[in-house]
């Protein structure tokens, strides 16, 4: 058997989960589809002393209520994901939430009394509008205005979102917190800008939350630290002097067990130009200072993880750090050298320790009591949940999690492990990372063609994780090169380099490690290598196919082409205040876009797109169309557009159009390579 593209019907994947105090029961989110691209999230109860399993009914993000008799968690009701609480003696379920564009990320506080939880909201919009469905003469006004075709008026920059799919003018994350006994709405958030990350005080008067509400827009991922006193609802900002950690990647605060401070991720400016870093501090409410965590020593790079390929449909939001069950440590999830593990930071002082040493990626970490509920994917399986205890994560016992759930059994037996290759650079300035798979059910004597994948960012790296796209191409007899260039994270700062991404290194390391994997094995046919990538890793595919001549069939996603299409339409849109006119930008722009060059890309070549994309706008796509295409008229290219899609797809998506996008990239590689 070998794996296809279809086995995605099959996956089942284990997401967020509950412990039940006494520790003897999980609740966990099982996710699979079905076709053609229906997500089912079931609601898996389990006993850990017998291993017996109940499904409860549909659900995510399940937690134990505080007297353990019911689950609150999430459902989809007429569209949109809403609060829900399930009893677990009469099996009796209740909607506790009608948000008119449902619920995200819902947190508990220590007394079980609250619930807390963001919301998208919309200029003009309140508490009573936001917290009720719309009516359905507020629908046949909509339906009305949409056919009307309004014209939309633009004053400022910034006025696109990928996120949203369009215009992001208007939209906010709204935040509020739910009465569990009587049912009691409030919104905590004032004015329209992002207020996120909620996490209650130890007393649960409190609830701390990050927003950007005080900063200039021109300070995008800029965002502060606050306070909202739930009885009197005054807001109190608590940091200004660093930008808590919300983008690129999340790290949601903690509050210490004895409830005197909380800790936060906060982004460090990269001194080697790369992105900022995120590092650990403790804001003490005594003394309203914040205090550096970080210890320059320490064994990993910063608190967080961009692991680009790992899949998860069950697992929304993740929590990735956990204060020990003393108080006196922080547990965190880091990305290095191609591994996310456990590593232990002292709240104390600057002191940081690796926990875990696995060749394997963590995704999440949640304390119940001195239990540990731990979210563990590698290169043949999906994330699963394990279980830890204090001892194995503070270095007592040894480090040998308890595996909780294991959804597809059938993975053992068809899904390849790679081989590590590490080399170094051309200019002997790095060590380059990386991983060759050969294809399913192959014979050590023949030759097989392989494509190169290079993943986006660029600052994401490949890691220990499966990604079953990456399986269904060894399916069809074809092996894959995963490797971490320069301009990936979790290598070090020098490494993680922005410009080094674009100016040639990063291309030259891709080159250097696809010879040096063909030298090495003899199974892959050096004349036969293809290339495909997506976002960053599109626009390289675009960039080496116009360089070199080593390649002999590429596809191109989600990518950039044209570098003023990004400057003009991307939602992350460039500058040219660099430069001493306006006409230099231009022309140095075009310099650096691969469409400059599209008459050198002359291997068949497919462009697979998104329509709804606002990361890498799908003019991209058509202009490299048409310029490949008109310079080499006789030449295989092929695009194919995606309704709807933004730039999260195909990672994310209606699973029959991620299905199509992945057999339309395979199935051109089997037929040109």
């Amino acid at each position: 058997m070998k794996s296809s593209v279809s086995d995605y019907y099959r996956i089942r994947y284990a997401g967020n989960g509950d412990l039940s105090s006494d520790g003897s029961v999980l609740v966990y989110t099982r996710t699979h589809t079905d076709p053609p691209a229906e997500e089912v999230h079931e609601l898996v109860r389990k006993d850990l002393r017998t291993r017996e399993e109940e499904i409860l009914g549909t659900g995510m993000d399940p937690h134990f209520s505080s007297d353990g008799t019911g689950i609150y968690y999430t459902d989809s009701a007429d569209g949109t994901f809403q609060l829900f609480y399930l009893d677990l003696s009469s099996g009796d379920s209740a909607q506790l939430t009608e948000m008119r564009y449902g619920i995200v990320s819902p947190v508990f506080s220590p007394d079980g009394s609250l619930a807390a939880f963001t919301s998208i909201a919309e200029t003009g919009s309140d508490q009573a509008s936001l917290s009720h469905p719309f009516s359905q003469e507020e629908k046949e006004q909509d339906a009305l205005k949409a056919a009307e075709h309004p014209y939309v008026s633009i004053t400022d920059v910034g006025y696109k979102n990928d996120e949203y799919g369009g215009f992001s003018s208007g939209h906010f994350h709204s935040l509020w917190v739910l009465n569990l006994k009587n049912r009691e709405l409030k919104m905590v958030s004032e004015g329209e800008r992002d207020h996120v990350m909620p996490v209650f005080s130890a007393d649960s008067t409190k609830l701390f939350f990050v927003s950007n509400r005080e900063r200039k827009k021109e300070e995008s991922i800029a965002m502060d630290l606050y306070e909202a006193d739930l009885k009197s609802g005054v807001l109190t900002r608590l940091t200004s002097d660093n930008w808590v950690a919300w983008y690129p990647a999340a790290f949601q605060p903690v509050i210490t067990e004895d409830g005197k401070s909380i800790i936060y991720g906060a982004l460090a400016p990269s001194l080697a130009g790369g992105m900022p870093l995120t590092r650990l501090w403790r804001y003490d409410f005594s003394t309203k200072e914040s205090v550096s965590l970080w210890d320059e020593k320490a064994p990993c790079h910063e608190a967080t993880a961009f692991l680009y390929n790992a899949e998860n449909l069950g697992m929304q939001a993740r929590e990735t750090a956990a204060v020990s069950s003393d108080g006196t440590h922080l547990y965190f999830l880091s990305g290095w050298h191609g591994a996310v593990n456990l590593f232990d930071a002292c709240i104390e002082k600057a002191e940081i320790r690796q926990v875990s040493h696995e060749q394997a990626c963590y995704r999440s970490i949640h304390r119940i009591g001195n239990k540990y509920l731990l979210s563990r994917t590698d290169f043949t399986d999906v994330p699963q949940l394990y279980l830890a205890d204090e001892a194995m994560m503070n270095g007592s016992a040894e480090w040998e999690p308890e595996k909780l759930t294991d959804e597809n059994p059938w993975m053992k037996e068809v899904l390849v492990s790679p081989e590590e290759m590490m080399i170094p650079s051309l200019d002997g300035e790095a060590e380059i990372q990386g991983w060759v798979f050969h294809p399913q059910e192959y014979d050590a004597e023949k030759k097989y063609p392989a494509v190169v994948y290079i993943h986006g960012g660029p600052t994401p790296m490949m890691g220990y994780a499966l990604t079953y796209e990456h399986q269904a191409i060894l399916g069809a007899g074809i092996g894959l090169i995963l490797l971490n260039f320069r301009g990936s994270s979790g290598y070090g700062e020098a490494f993680e380099s922005m410009k080094a991404a674009y100016d040639g290194r990063a291309m030259t390391d891709i080159l250097q490690f696809v010879r040096e994997a063909c030298r090495k094995y003899s199974w892959i046919d050096e004349k036969r290598l293809g290339v495909t990538g997506g976002s960053y890793g599109g626009w390289m595919t675009n960039w080496i196919t116009s360089h070199s001549k080593v390649f002999k069939a590429a596809v191109t996603q989600r990518s950039i082409a044209n570098e003023l299409i990004q400057y003009a339409s991307s939602d992350m849109s460039g500058s040219s205040k660099d430069y001493q006119s306006f006409e230099d930008f231009i022309k140095d722009e075009l310099k650096k876009s691969p469409v400059s060059y599209a008459e050198n890309i002359d291997i068949p070549f497919l462009i697979l797109h998104g329509m709804n994309d606002m990361r890498c706008p799908v003019e991209q796509a058509h202009q490299l169309f048409s310029a490949v295409k008109e310079t080499h008229p006789d030449q295989p290219v092929k695009m194919i557009l995606y309704p709807g899609m933004t730039h999260s797809f195909p990672m994310s998506g209606p699973m029959n159009l991620r299905i199509h996008h992945y057999s339309a990239m395979i199935d051109w590689f089997c037929r040109y390579l």
